[in-house]
């Protein structure tokens, strides 16, 4: 994580707010520090679905098979199918 902070303001949900409570008090951490942490481990989840979708619709049909293929060998490999 980078070492200069922006600070960003929230408005949240009464009831987000007494969970987003409850785990900080659980994990005893202050409150916006596990506010931070829970939202950057968001973005961070949020991009990599992202760039798996882009991926995803880039594939061809004829990738989309030889992939299938691929997974069925390992899956043979390891005794899961067949």
């Amino acid at each position: 994580m980078s070492t200069t902070l922006e600070r960003v303001n929230l408005n949240l949900p009464a009831d987000a707010r007494a969970r987003l409570r409850r785990l900080a008090k659980a994990a005893h951490e202050p409150e916006a520090t596990f506010a931070r942490e829970l939202l950057v481990d968001a973005i961070q989840r949020a991009e990599r679905a992202r760039f798996r979708q882009r991926l995803e619709t880039s594939r061809t049909p004829e990738r989309r098979a030889r992939d299938l293929e691929i997974a069925t060998g390992i899956e043979r490999l390891r005794g899961q199918t067949g």
